[in-house]
């Protein structure tokens, strides 16, 4: 299963908009990413500590991006030195995806319940409630991935949280409410083709066709 199967996309979504408006932040804009994710950061903090703090989030990105043990190490020391602030919370998200490429669902658990933890913000809660049900799906702790999923709430996110709830169905052998969850999830839709949804329902509905379970 793609756990990540938009997440990735948020990610790379992230390096490019770091990439075309980081020296702005630097500058002393405020880092706002409403966007991208229908949650907002506003930083209070003086120019001096965001340049500071922008340029060292900067620098965790580009080496996560390079890979290795290394880079992972430091941006969970940068994490745990910047909780409860945008550039903490950003970076665990990115951590938490690499730590999911590299099959260390342990990690990405972590990174992203920390993230959960620190932030005060409603929007992103619930984004990396979604996150972590996939990764808790993928670890196959699915009484727990089913806690976190119940735990999000708002229409922004019903779309997401009706697919994911499919796939928590799909992983109890539950193919009947998998389709129906996955159905919903098209229904609450308003964002667009889903591909991934699209293929979810048409296995589903070959399998069935075939007598066979998915």
């Amino acid at each position: 299963m793609d756990i990540y199967s938009t997440e990735e996309q948020q990610i790379e979504a992230i390096k490019r908009w770091w990439h075309e408006y980081g020296k702005a932040i630097i500058l002393g804009s405020a880092l706002g990413l409403a966007g991208l994710f229908g949650w907002r950061y506003y930083q209070s903090e003086q120019l001096e500590s965001r340049a500071a703090g922008a340029e060292a989030f900067e620098q965790i990105s580009r080496e996560l991006a390079s890979g290795g043990s290394a880079a992972f190490d430091r941006a969970a020391a940068f994490v745990s030195e910047n909780q409860g602030n945008s550039y903490g919370e950003l970076a665990a998200l990115l951590l938490a995806a690499e730590a999911v490429k590299a099959n260390d669902l342990a990690l990405a658990q972590q990174q992203l319940e920390q993230a959960l933890a620190g932030t005060s913000d409603a929007a992103l809660a619930n984004t990396v409630r979604l996150r972590l049900a996939r990764v808790l799906i993928a670890g196959n702790e699915l009484d727990a991935a089913q806690g976190r999923l119940d735990e999000v709430t708002g229409d922004a996110f019903a779309a997401q949280k009706h697919e994911i709830q499919g796939d928590l169905f799909l992983a109890r052998q539950q193919p009947a409410e998998a389709r129906a969850a996955y159905e919903a999830a098209r229904s609450a839709g308003g964002v667009g083709e889903n591909p991934a949804l699209t293929l979810k329902l048409d296995h589903l509905a070959a399998a069935a066709a075939q007598g066979e379970q998915p």
